[in-house]
């Protein structure tokens, strides 16, 4: 996630990742989730209400996300792809996509972390697909 590169999203790509994490905001029971880039670029959300400071929860996901990237690395890991974070009331859970983009979301105690690991990783796939072919 080192590189630094121009990222262009059509309108007809940002509906269809629009479709693909309202389907797994569904799917996961999920509170609330963002796509966005390594650098903490939003390009789709789906469950925020006005208590939620959403570019503030984007850029520090990422920091977070970028910081484990480098503990990887100094360990010896190529990257970590994926983490969870659990909290008494919510959970965060949090997948690289392809090298350029994170899939961020919360949840809370009635959904189960597998489901969302799960459904992460089919959005992620279906994500994949669209940032590079636009299908």
């Amino acid at each position: 996630m080192d590189r630094q590169r121009t990222i262009i999203l059509t309108t007809e790509k940002v509906k269809k990742l629009d479709s693909l994490l309202a389907d797994f905001c569904e799917e996961a029971n999920i509170v609330w989730a963002i796509f966005t880039t390594a650098s903490g670029q939003i390009l789709v959300q789906k469950g925020f209400v006005h208590s939620f400071d959403v570019l503030a929860i984007s850029a520090l996901a990422c920091g977070v996300f970028n910081s484990t990237m480098e503990l990887a690395r100094i360990v010896g890991e190529r990257h970590f792809s994926q983490f969870l974070q659990e909290g008494k009331k919510f959970s965060v859970y949090y997948i690289g996509v392809h090298e350029d983009y994170l899939l961020v979301s919360l949840f809370d105690d009635r959904t189960l972390p597998g489901v969302v690991k799960v459904a992460s990783k089919d959005f992620s796939v279906g994500a994949e697909e669209v940032l590079r072919n636009g299908k």
